[in-house]
């Protein structure tokens, strides 16, 4: 056997080893169980090449075992894209583990069936998988999550501020696609130099192609002695093909749902589900009865009966402003800076309402934090669904905190400085009822900005003058989503200057975290300049503000943040990475309190409650769930206790089962929806 394909995959294997060895990217485990697919595959290379007569049966066996060693290459490679890292405990193997192995070795196969050469098979399977590797990689780094299908329909928002984004490749990226080149040079000339059946021309050349033309369903009149080994990789087709068409009859997207088991490194399985979930838009366990009795019991237990109405009603302007990537990263650990980050923010005590605001996104999908406060549903009971882009249908009427408001006399408006193509919300806000829509291109006026995006500083001034001009005693709801926090932060323009530097250890090593600082601490000062204006206003004002969800900054930032690496983060830690601050501010007097931890679909009810203003019974149902579970994302929940219980646990699905229910009742299933619940 030739010598270049044993010594690469003696490199390999070293290389797998130093991954687990120095940077703890994978276990042993996987390193010996690697190790022995190669060394199986390299004594079947030897035995073929040995052999006085290179029989076409050596060469169908060999060629069989290259496409599933590549399958169980090209799946690793994916997961250290992905991830950053793979894990295959063979004592621990679970389900989802062999079907993401089972669904790598599969694609191979079918690419060797389709193209009828297995250099083919692998240069194409490993374009696909370095492809789909590179675009999880970026999308890890800009977001912490990779490409879902829901990306499809955001794909208009990727393309709106890719701008910002630096797309340099780093170590790990050029090593990964570096080796799935090699993988391919070296079997490929090992193949077309160990196998006359790759030349272009000869008798052994053109046997080689009838043989294949059969392997291709073309089976009349094949020779005796090949025969056999055409049914041998028919046999190997009709295994993967029932392997494929088992997958939807073991419930395989249940195990996604009902379970905590996936990670990033098993993508393929991972994605599997997603399609698969995908295909059922209401859950097995839904039915309208079952709507029915949640909806009864709830109101037998509370006593509460629709259209009923505080004494204490205000009718107060109401603005509530979604802050991009606005958060305080002290909830994560020790954070030291040259400057505070937010000190006026951290100066109101007055006439508000502060906590935490858990989400169920990191890095991006801005649009599930805006669905989740609108709504009052909550986006963790359909992890990697995004409802703007699926839900929300040309011309529906959508019951929700924008109607509800409007029955009551506000006149409703809705303000994003950027472009209408993001998210559905075109689509979305007329659905949902707003009078008033406002982007980018409706404005007149050039916004000022701070890198690529307008400010807080004149998004709030244009909202200032907003209610500088508006009629006076016509009650308004405002709702603003704002960008200047956006992603990525490697801006190198003279339209930023870095205003807040990391000290201590962190000192000069994260450019990208002291970027978003600087950030942050603008938000802050703008912030202040809002609160003082409105402080005065003449009528009435709640001003609502959170942070739709945590940047995604430089991994090893976090480590020195939180003292450890990520893979050692308890669920605590994990869910602390899914909180923004949250405020509820009045200019006029009233009590304070600190809720703590509060996750977005209960703000809105939380703040309805503030004022006296009707409410529907479903945001009553929500009020009364907070005080049972006030945590639900699409990370974990946490109970009245304080106790926290990860996504797809038993728990988790107990505790949300009712309002699960509620949920897709309310935007799923539009023909069975209780209009009289959702609606005032």
């Amino acid at each position: 056997m030739s010598v270049i394909p044993c010594i690469y995959i003696f490199l390999q294997i070293v290389l797998l080893f130093l991954l687990r060895k120095v940077f703890l990217m994978t276990v042993y485990q996987t390193v010996a169980a690697y190790g022995a697919v190669c060394l199986a595959g390299l004594g079947l290379m030897a035995l073929s090449d040995k052999s006085p007569r290179r029989t076409y049966g050596l060469a169908v066996l060999r060629d069989s075992y290259l496409i599933f060693w590549s399958g169980v290459h090209g799946v690793i490679v994916l997961g250290l894209l992905t991830m950053g890292s793979y894990y295959l405990t063979l004592t621990q193997i679970t389900l989802v583990q062999i079907v993401n192995i089972f669904l790598g070795i599969a694609l191979y196969w079918i690419l060797y069936l389709v193209l009828g050469r297995t250099e083919w098979a692998i240069g194409w399977g490993n374009f696909i998988i370095g492809l789909v590797g590179t675009v999880n990689h970026y999308l890890m780094r800009f977001r912490g999550a990779p490409f879902q299908l829901s990306d499809i329909k955001a794909a208009k928002t990727a393309g709106n501020v890719v701008q910002n984004y630096d797309f340099t490749p780093d170590i790990l990226l050029a090593a990964c696609l570096l080796d799935i080149l090699l993988w391919y040079l070296v079997w490929r000339q090992y193949l077309q130099c160990r196998d006359p059946r790759r030349t272009e021309s000869g008798e052994q050349g053109e046997k080689s192609n009838r043989s294949f033309r059969k392997v291709k369903m073309r089976i009349g009149g094949i020779r005796k002695e090949g025969s056999r080994w055409n049914a041998w990789i028919i046999a190997i087709t009709l295994v993967i093909g029932c392997g494929c068409v088992s997958l939807p009859l073991i419930r395989f997207h249940e195990i996604y749902a009902n379970t905590f088991l996936f990670s990033e490194d098993t993508y393929l399985a991972k994605l599997l589900a997603e399609a698969m979930g995908n295909a059922q838009y209401l859950p097995e366990d839904y039915a309208l009865e079952e709507v029915e009795k949640v909806i009864n019991r709830f109101r037998e237990e509370t006593g509460n009966l629709p259209g009923t109405e505080s004494e204490d009603r205000k009718s107060p302007n109401i603005i509530v402003i979604m802050n991009e990537a606005f958060s305080d990263l002290r909830v994560l650990g020790n954070l030291e800076t040259t400057v505070p980050v937010l000190p006026y923010w951290d100066s109101i005590q007055d006439n508000c309402i502060r906590g935490w605001a858990n989400v169920s996104v990191l890095g991006g999908t801005t649009a599930n934090s805006e669905y989740e406060f609108l709504t009052s549903d909550s986006a963790g009971v359909y992890p990697n669904v995004i409802p703007y882009n699926r839900y929300f249908g040309y011309g529906e009427s959508y019951p929700g905190l924008v109607s509800l408001l409007k029955d009551q006399g506000y006149e409703t408006t809705a303000f994003h400085p950027y472009l209408s193509s993001g998210w559905n919300r075109l689509q979305v806000y007329r659905a949902m009822g707003f009078e008033h829509v406002i982007f980018s291109d409706d404005i007149d006026e050039k916004l000022d900005t701070l890198r690529l995006y307008v400010s807080d500083q004149a998004d709030y001034s244009y909202i200032m003058r907003f209610f500088a001009e508006k009629e006076a005693g016509a009650p308004q709801f405002f709702f603003n989503v704002t960008m200047q926090n956006h992603g990525g932060y490697t801006y190198s323009g003279e339209n930023f200057e870095t205003t807040v530097q990391l000290s201590g250890e962190m000192q000069g090593r994260f450019p990208q975290a002291e970027q978003y600082l600087s950030c942050m601490k603008a938000s802050d000062d703008a912030l202040e300049g809002l609160f003082a204006f409105f402080q005065d206003y003449e009528e009435p004002v709640i001003i609502v503000l959170y942070g739709d969800h945590q940047p995604k900054l430089e991994d090893g930032f976090y480590e020195y943040v939180t003292g450890q690496g990520a893979a050692s983060w308890s669920l605590e830690q994990r869910m602390n990475q899914y909180k923004t601050p949250f405020i509820i501010w009045h200019n006029y007097p009233t009590e304070s309190v600190n809720l703590g931890d509060v996750s977005v679909n209960y703000l809105a009810a939380v703040m309805l409650e503030q004022t006296g203003l009707e409410m529907s019974d479903y945001q009553r149902y929500t009020l009364w769930q907070f005080q049972r579970v006030p945590v639900i994302t699409a990370r974990g929940a946490k109970d009245a206790e304080g106790k926290s219980y990860p996504a797809g646990s038993d728990t988790y699905r107990a505790l949300t089962r009712d309002y699960r229910l509620l949920i897709y009742n309310h935007t799923v299933d539009i023909e069975g929806r209780r209009e009289d619940f959702f609606c005032r």
